[in-house]
């Protein structure tokens, strides 16, 4: 019985650790270490992918595509409206800011030439519904890259559907009601 105790006062009064306990703790240190790698790494990629998506080309594309084209419609004019009989172009009507004109003094063409996307602003003559041919238009792009562009007229909404060549785009797709008379 003496002898037992004198093993386990050994064991209690031993300091320090062994080797294989230190080579175990060091191999679980260096695999949270790796697995808080791997997620900083994932985490700084998917960063990136996001903040290309917000800030990149695509996305200011489709911002300033939805702005030009809700800037039209809210001026527009229910009572004219010209839509391509395949639904990719589209002409609107519209008066100035401050206007008391009865027949708009602006017009404003939507539609697509090779992968982009153009609105036409112009002015119509002074009598009638028409663009004035004495004046030449401004034409603006608004979008590029884009395989196909489809506009849809319901009530006073106007939608405009843009679809781009590059698969990892998302399809945009915009709407806009017209206000006036």
């Amino acid at each position: 019985m003496n002898r037992k105790l004198e093993i386990g006062n050994w064991k209690s009064a031993r300091r320090g650790v062994s080797l294989i306990e230190v080579v175990v703790v060091m191999a679980m240190v260096g695999i949270m270490t790796l697995g808080a790698g791997v997620l900083l790494a994932n985490g700084q990629k998917s960063w990136g992918t996001l903040f290309g998506r917000v800030y990149g080309d695509s996305a200011i594309d489709s911002f300033a595509a939805q702005k030009a084209f809700d800037t039209v419609c809210r001026k527009a004019s229910l009572r004219k409206h010209i839509l391509s009989e395949d639904a990719d172009s589209l002409e609107l009507y519209y008066w100035d800011d401050s206007s008391t004109a009865a027949i708009p003094e602006n017009y404003a063409r939507f539609y697509q030439s090779d992968e982009e996307v153009f609105v036409e602003y112009g002015k119509t003559q002074t009598d009638a519904w028409q663009p004035d041919t004495e004046t030449s238009p401004a034409t603006i792009q608004i979008a590029r890259g884009v395989d196909s562009v489809k506009f849809t007229l319901e009530g006073t909404s106007v939608q405009m559907y843009l679809n781009y060549t590059d698969a990892d785009r998302t399809p945009m797709m915009c709407s806009s009601v017209r206000h006036n008379e």
